[in-house]
């Protein structure tokens, strides 16, 4: 892929294909305009600009000469309020290239709404908003292989990239007491632990934020997942946290428990993660093998072992007892055959596992 790093307002308005992408005259490009979208969403701005201005013209100006068509783009630019388009030796538009019929395209003067191809996911145009605030450099890693990629922050956290995924983050990375990090797509947080500079990070609407810890975040279509693999993270939605006074949805996730939050309701809940791994070897019964056990035992075995909470009702479960093995057992495995035998049930509700039943006689 061509690189469009440097690519300016004027690049896009001279380069033949981006031209007859938007004139409607090469269908094949929507694949390649939609991809450098993606892989850079820094120009999007750019795009949407470049696309008002051929749009325009297209609309209302045909048979024009080269130089009238010039003096057409910098009268825009300037009504638009940007800078004029510096003259090039070479035709700014070919006159043939007016001949598309403009009743094909819809065109909108009210800011630059896209009814193009650039269909970009809201993970990335959320990305996009968030760098475009910053008014610092920032540092942009981008994962283009087909395999994880690992990235070591200047404060040694390490971040484990999914293809096609990116992160950035502010060349002075500790600023006001914060380490902040940008990401669209999927990437697993190593964070080193520093309480006096705790860790965020924004993906899609959903802020993060940490002071050690080890946590996986997808962010890839409208929804975001955080998954905690250790330590306590705490997340909320951005649009929330200017008004936490009047409404409290700071979610506090501890190991095994995951967030789900859709940008699009703005809702966030909390869950168990598909499948909990041990945090802590259980000091009694570390094999998890239980002969004539109390059930209050077991259960609290379980939660200190995985780190999840398990409720239930002490009274009526005092008279319960358990013999079983459960060593090679998964931890919704082990639930299973565990209230099975005393005639329970569960459910996982709000990151916690209830217990419900009639005891035991």
């Amino acid at each position: 892929m061509k690189d469009y790093h440097n690519y300016t307002l004027e690049d896009f308005l001279l380069d033949d294909q981006f031209r007859a992408w938007i004139a409607g005259q090469d269908h094949a490009g929507d694949e390649i305009w939609n991809e450098i979208a993606i892989h850079y969403p820094e120009k999007v701005a750019l795009m949407y600009q470049a696309r008002e201005i051929i749009l325009s013209l297209i609309a209302s100006n045909s048979g024009l000469s080269a130089p009238e068509l010039e003096n057409e783009v910098n009268r825009i630019m300037q009504t638009t309020g940007k800078k004029e388009i510096v003259a090039k030796s070479r035709p700014l538009f070919p006159i043939k290239w007016f001949s598309a019929a403009a009743s094909v395209i819809i065109f909108t003067a009210i800011g630059w709404k896209i009814t193009s191809d650039i269909n970009q996911p809201q993970s990335v145009k959320a990305y996009s908003q968030y760098v475009s605030r910053i008014d610092e450099p920032l540092l942009e890693i981008v994962n283009e292989t087909n395999v994880s990629k690992q990235v070591k922050l200047p404060d040694g956290s390490v971040v484990k990239l999914t293809p096609s995924s990116r992160i950035s983050y502010a060349e002075t990375f500790v600023r006001n007491h914060k380490r902040e990090v940008y990401l669209t797509g999927e990437a697993f947080f190593d964070v080193e632990k520093d309480v006096k500079n705790p860790f965020f990070v924004y993906a899609n609407g959903l802020l993060t934020r940490v002071v050690g810890t080890s946590f996986l975040i997808r962010a890839i279509d409208a929804d975001v997942e955080v998954l905690v693999r250790s330590g306590r993270v705490t997340v909320v939605p951005i649009r929330d946290i200017a008004h936490q006074e009047k409404k409290n949805t700071e979610l506090l996730l501890t190991p095994n428990q995951q967030a789900l939050f859709s940008a699009k309701d703005n809702l966030i809940s909390k869950s168990i993660v598909e499948t909990p791994v041990e945090i802590t070897k259980p000091e009694s019964e570390p094999d998890f093998v239980f002969d004539n056990r109390p059930i209050g035992e077991v259960f609290s075995i379980l939660e200190k072992a995985y780190g999840i909470p398990i409720i239930y009702d002490e009274a009526v479960m005092r008279h319960c007892f358990l013999r079983v093995a459960l060593s090679n057992e998964s931890f919704f495995s082990k639930l299973d055959i565990v209230c099975k035998t005393v005639g329970a049930s569960y459910q996982v509700r709000d990151g916690q596992i209830i217990i419900s039943g009639e005891g035991c006689e």
